[in-house]
């Protein structure tokens, strides 16, 4: 009998959505295991519509938020749920004791990496590794004095789809920028490593228990959907992502290498993602997420499907060692839509 599974915030280009593309697109196998119910807080999310049953759920900060899922997980007889939002993510894996059904995601000790820049950095000195060094925004001046530019300036909280982030080349563009950041958010900067080249998402996956299962690599190409930002700076081509990756995925043993051992370092249980520029061969980490990607849909794609592969390990107790799944290819992204009449809304 399949199992019913809840995916949400399944909206747009979310990660919600490129979950529910992993699990009923990506592979008729895969699709024919799981019965997918696609949650979202509003009724113009794409993923409501993309499948049989689906609802409505508040926002994960609304104080009734667990109380009405638990309502949904009884009324859909749900049996794991997948949060395909930051901020449920984060809520989820700690309240993890007080639901009836597994939540597919990494362990809340971990969440902190997810949601705040400076345990990054720490967590890399304790682990004696290389890291971009994090300035709060305060301490702008000692950072130029320091490093060259050009700079990064972005929110310290949060990660979502690169939102507030910066490009700064001077001085003088650091003290505009300045006076339009909203006062009551934390901001932090950081030196840009690398060129526009040297980007890299890294998925490493571990079951239940922690054991590596596999990893694989996206040499990001910063164009189209997926570029925020691109000034060319003495003769350098620099360039800062929207947050939704395209590229090639590689196999790079050096990184591959780098990225797992760093997983088995913090603990890491289900989905991890790493974001990182290569200067020379020095790798310099500067985002982990423990999460599910916004790359996990294309990740399916080639065989390396994430989410079909820990509900399998937590609701079977199946073992998986590395997976044959494809590389040398180029992924490459575009919008979506989906055409609903307006009486069968939710």
């Amino acid at each position: 009998m399949k199992k019913n599974i809840l995916i949400t915030a399944t909206g747009g280009r979310s990660v919600g959505s490129g979950i529910l593309h992993a699990l009923l697109r990506s592979n008729t196998e895969v699709k024919n295991r799981w019965n997918i119910i696609a949650a979202d807080a509003d009724s113009f999310a794409w993923g409501l519509y993309m499948v049989e049953k689906a609802i409505i759920l508040p926002t994960a900060n609304h104080q009734d938020y667990l109380k009405i899922l638990l309502q949904k997980i009884s009324e859909f007889n749900i049996d794991a749920i997948i949060p395909g939002s930051e901020a449920e993510t984060n809520f989820l894996a700690g309240k993890q004791d007080k639901l009836p059904v597994p939540v597919i995601c990494n362990r809340f000790e971990l969440m902190p990496l997810m949601m705040d820049k400076f345990h990054v950095t720490e967590k890399l000195k304790q682990l004696n590794l290389k890291y971009i060094e994090t300035f709060p925004i305060m301490n702008w001046e000692m950072a130029i004095k320091k490093y060259n530019f050009p700079f990064i300036i972005k929110p310290t909280i949060g990660t979502g789809g690169s939102k507030g982030i910066h490009f700064v080349f001077s001085r003088e563009e650091i003290e505009s920028l300045l006076q339009s950041l909203i006062k009551s958010s934390q901001y932090c900067i950081q030196p840009y490593i690398g060129t526009s080249d040297d980007e890299y998402t890294v998925g490493v996956l571990s079951d239940k228990e922690g054991k590596i299962i596999d990893s694989i690599v996206m040499h990001r190409k910063l164009m189209g959907l997926s570029l925020l930002n691109s000034r060319k700076f003495k003769d350098e081509n620099f360039a800062i992502s929207t947050g939704y990756s395209q590229g090639f995925f590689i196999k790079n043993e050096h990184i591959q290498s780098f990225c797992e051992k760093l997983a088995v370092e913090i603990g890491s249980r289900g989905p991890l993602n790493i974001q990182l520029r290569l200067k020379g061969d020095d790798i310099y980490v500067f985002e982990i997420h423990p999460r599910f990607s916004g790359t996990s849909p294309m990740r399916a794609d080639v065989g390396f499907n994430e989410a079909d592969i820990l509900l399998r390990n937590i609701l079977f107790d199946e073992n998986f060692s590395r997976l044959d799944y494809q590389t040398n290819v180029a992924v490459i992204r575009a919008f979506e839509h989906v055409v609903v009449p307006i009486e069968k809304m939710l």
